[in-house]
């Protein structure tokens, strides 16, 4: 697997986050979450992110509303994002 338990990520997958606001009105697109969890059969990551979205716990292993599983396609750990910024800068 890409990332960790405990890793934090930026949600980038534009299509999916269209998606999700069509459905509860809330877009995913750049919102900041925790690892939290790690599927290995289905390569899925548990995300909890800060904010709410509409989702669910995950039976309890995150924050109500804020719980959504991710393939690493979906995600970038936050560092990533901000080498790469720093780096188009220049």
């Amino acid at each position: 697997m890409k990332y960790k338990i405990g890793d934090w990520i930026v949600y980038i997958d534009k299509n999916y986050s269209k998606w999700w606001k069509e459905q509860s009105g809330i877009s995913l697109y750049g919102k900041i979450g925790k690892i939290i969890g790690i599927d290995n059969d289905s390569l899925r990551y548990l995300i909890e992110f800060k904010e709410f979205i509409d989702s669910h716990d995950s039976n309890g292993k995150g924050k109500d509303g804020h719980c959504q599983w991710c393939v690493d396609i979906e995600i970038i750990s936050l560092d990533q994002l901000k080498l790469k910024k720093l780096l188009e800068e220049k």
